[in-house]
């Protein structure tokens, strides 16, 4: 069986892959070119998955030569009868920016592939006040679709429990209304409401942030030791002495 995993640039497409694989990675150039993508290894159900980081690409409709990778991997994946039956696409979409997100999967889905849609930034949806109905969602794509949130791994065993849920659908549209058809869904799935950020959100942002996360945990193991020594010399010094 062989994983890809696709999406925009800048969606979380790389952290989820990490979370996926851990550290056994391998990095390397696509044949011919300079384009660099990553492959790893998962087990699902005790078994060995490859899993594919495939460039970042914003279509199938390739304007670089990162987007003609991607495209070709696609191909690839699914042109070899070997792997055709045990492919699946995880496409990695950014959930608060769904409309661009789904340029790119619905020409995935056209192609009458196995998809699980991976609904990333989870998290920001909820702190910026963007609803989205999932539910609806998977009924307008008829694919399997789950919230994520890959720095801090909120979502992703849903995610690999639901890749065995990944079936080849029929999804058509007309070429000239695919941007008409997203906005359709869009519309529908989702609803935006005003929201300022609460006192725990902004402390649980800055828990994981790569420059917050660090002064925090410092900070917290400092007032542990203090709290502790306080507690243990008042111990000593008003009760067994």
């Amino acid at each position: 069986m062989k994983i890809l995993l696709m999406g925009n640039p800048n969606v979380g497409k790389s952290v989820i892959f990490s979370r996926l694989t851990g550290v056994h990675v391998i990095a390397s150039n696509y044949p011919g070119t300079t384009v660099e993508f990553a492959r790893g290894v998962m087990h699902i159900e005790h078994k060995d998955v490859e899993v594919i980081d495939v460039p970042g690409t914003y279509s199938l409709e390739p304007a670089s030569k990162a987007e003609e990778v991607a495209t070709r991997m696609l191909n690839d994946a699914f042109s070899d009868p070997k792997a055709e039956s045990g492919a699946v696409v995880i496409v990695v979409m950014d959930a608060t920016n769904l409309e661009r997100s789904l340029n790119l999967t619905l020409q995935i889905l056209k192609r009458k592939i196995p998809v699980v849609a991976a609904l990333n930034f989870w998290d920001e949806t909820q702190h910026t006040g963007i609803h989205l109905d999932l539910q609806k969602l998977e009924k307008r794509l008829k694919v399997p679709c789950v919230p994520t949130c890959a720095v801090t791994g909120e979502g992703i065993k849903q995610l690999v429990d639901r890749v065995k849920e990944a079936e080849p659908v029929e999804f058509e549209y007309d070429e000239k209304e695919r941007w008409h058809l997203v906005g359709d869904i869009v519309e529908e799935v989702e609803r935006i409401t005003h929201k300022h950020h609460t006192f725990l959100e902004r402390l649980g942002d800055f828990s994981v942030s790569p420059v917050g996360g660090p002064f925090l945990a410092a900070g917290v193991l400092f007032v542990s030791f203090e709290v502790i020594r306080t507690i243990g010399e008042g111990l000593i010094g008003y009760v067994f002495e």
